[in-house]
């Protein structure tokens, strides 16, 4: 069987890893997906960034490289005291992308990511830029039918741009507030790390008259991560029946994260992150994780890409906590 506009990927053997009989790797439980087999989780690439309009493309090599980095991982966690072998973990492939067309792009990405949530499997989507976080939100919603999503987005920016012409990574906010029907409503909606001067009093009214939750690093540094989070996690799920994860890599300061688009100081740590990530996994409505922006061409020692096989690692503890 094959899925329409899904390729498989081949699952690395990264040479990082080393040959240690007492150690397992993640390159060895995960496995590629053939359509039909029950999985807890599953990764799912996109390599697209056709939508940076900051002349600091390179996030369509994202998929890829955080993947190598992921796979170079044990399964095991010292801190939380887990071993993700437990876990039925598998790698759909990547969605075939095209280009030189965001919508056709869009379109495609929605198709894949509605059948994979409909065999049941929790996506890990790896972009790519932030316009794809859309057509993944809007399957969920096409599977749900009517109910209510849920929004937890670590991010540097809102994202609700307008008064811009074509595909635009920093819009994607504001189209999930207009899919018809309204199955997201702003005040499911939680954004932690906005920081920065990027954006004006305009957008700043924009959220605030959509009652979206705003957690800047500094509302982080003085409640930590856990308060936080508690927070916005019963924002996103008060009357929702799910809730989608989305980061942005450029929530972090430039300096955990130097190989993005639009990276900048004054940004979430990575031990934020990651507390983040884990409690988000943990909680029971959370249909799906993304993250994106990682753009390896712009990286320094492949930091950035590191950060993102641990976002995607931790999180998966996260699911395997809450099934214990």
């Amino acid at each position: 069987m094959a899925v329409p506009y899904l390729r498989p990927v081949g699952i690395p053997r990264p040479l990082t890893t080393l040959p240690d009989p007492n150690v397992t790797w993640m390159f060895q439980i995960v496995r590629n997906w053939d359509y039909l087999q029950k999985a807890d989780a599953g990764l799912v690439g996109v390599p697209f960034d056709g939508a940076v309009v900051t002349g600091r493309q390179g996030a369509r090599y994202g998929p890829k490289a955080v993947r190598d980095a992921f796979y170079a991982n044990a399964t095991y966690s010292l801190e939380l005291d887990v071993d993700l072998s437990s876990l039925n973990i598998v790698d759909c492939g990547d969605v075939e992308v095209n280009l030189m067309d965001a919508v056709e792009t869009y379109e495609r990405t929605e198709a894949v990511l509605t059948f994979i949530f409909k065999s049941g499997i929790i996506p890990i989507i790896i972009g790519g830029d932030h316009s794809l976080t859309s057509p993944c939100i809007k399957a969920l919603c096409r599977l749900l039918k009517g109910k209510k999503v849920g929004i937890v987005d670590f991010d540097s920016h809102h994202d609700c741009r307008v008064g811009l012409k074509g595909p635009q990574s920093g819009v994607w906010l504001r189209e999930i507030l207009e899919i018809e029907g309204e199955p997201i409503r702003g005040e499911n909606i939680a954004q932690i790390g906005i920081h920065g001067f990027r954006y004006s009093l305009v957008y700043r009214n924009y959220v605030r008259k959509n009652n979206i939750r705003v957690f800047t690093p500094k509302d982080v540094r003085e409640k930590g991560m856990e308060s936080v989070i508690e927070e916005a996690l019963e924002v996103a799920s008060n009357g929702t029946d799910a809730i989608y994860v989305s980061v942005d890599i450029d929530c972090l300061d430039i300096a955990f994260a130097p190989g993005c688009a639009a990276c900048s100081p004054g940004g979430l740590t990575t031990s934020d992150l990651i507390t983040g990530v884990i409690e988000v996994a943990k909680h029971p409505l959370t249909h799906a994780i993304d993250i994106m922006e990682i753009a390896p061409p712009l990286d320094v020692n492949d930091m950035t890409v590191k950060v993102g096989g641990e976002v995607l690692i931790n999180f998966l503890c996260g699911l395997l906590l809450r099934k214990a």
